[in-house]
């Protein structure tokens, strides 16, 4: 390589330590689906349901036990999986989201979130909800892939993202 030449930038080292495995929910009723609002590095956003996998948890009883804790609800049968979501950030280095679109649950919408994080859920028409989301203030990598999702119903995808950017 001479001095004119420039090499492209090497991707930055991975952080040490295990990954983070998260689960989340698109929980419909017909054409309305649940959204909770949550608070988060002190602001509050709107996404849905889901969390990190307990050690020792399969992602369906990590995934039963978010929707329970973060809504009240029983999820009585985890649907199949939408799209997977995989990000690095300094904070949370070599994170894997997997959402799950979720039809069979029943149950009273009553908030019981341990971390005290989730301050409310609510049952919307999907437009409102597509509306809501648009203007949440949750990170980009959870809220693109979801819209993409509920405007195509294309289950399968894998998004990728470095500190919020995508990458493709």
């Amino acid at each position: 390589m001479t001095a004119n030449e420039t090499a492209a930038a090497p991707a930055p080292a991975p952080a040490g330590g295990p990954g983070v495995q998260v689960v989340a929910a698109l929980l419909r009723r017909g054409d309305h689906i649940v959204l909770v609002q949550e608070q988060r590095d002190g602001q509050e956003m709107w996404s849905i349901p889901g969390g990190g996998v307990e050690r020792g948890e399969l992602l369906a009883e990590a995934l039963v036990r978010e929707v329970r804790e973060e809504t009240g609800l029983n999820l009585t049968a985890v649907g199949p999986l939408a799209y997977l979501v995989n990000t690095t950030t300094d904070r949370y280095p070599s994170t894997v989201v997997a959402t799950f679109d979720c039809a069979d649950w029943d149950g009273e919408i009553a908030v019981h979130d341990p971390d005290g994080k989730v301050t409310g859920a609510v049952l919307l028409p999907l437009d409102e909800a597509k509306s809501v989301l648009a203007s949440s203030t949750a990170p980009r990598p959870e809220i693109e892939p979801l819209l993409d999702y509920l405007d195509s119903l294309n289950t399968g995808r894998v998004w990728f993202y470095r500190n919020d950017q995508p990458i493709e």
